[in-house]
């Protein structure tokens, strides 16, 4: 059975849903295999286990990201 493995800073449940449906359908169209034979797996990291330009996400977290650390900012 295939798997995909998803590496990202953390993100809400709700952005995991969609992407697990849309790879999972995607991999699935294209290769054939059934969707309930297919595993996706999230690997998410911390803020403090992530880093850009010298400096921690918990430190400065990218602003463009949507993730659980600024979800309030993307649900106005």
């Amino acid at each position: 059975m295939p798997a995909i493995i998803i590496n990202s800073i953390e993100m809400t449940d709700k952005q995991k849903a969609v992407i697990a449906d849309k790879f999972i359908s995607v991999f699935s169209e294209v290769s054939g295999v059934p969707k309930d034979r297919i595993y996706l797996f999230f690997n998410g990291f911390d803020l403090n286990e992530c880093a850009t330009g010298g400096k921690l996400f918990s430190e400065n977290p990218p602003k463009n990201a949507k993730a659980k650390f600024n979800a309030a900012e993307w649900e106005k």
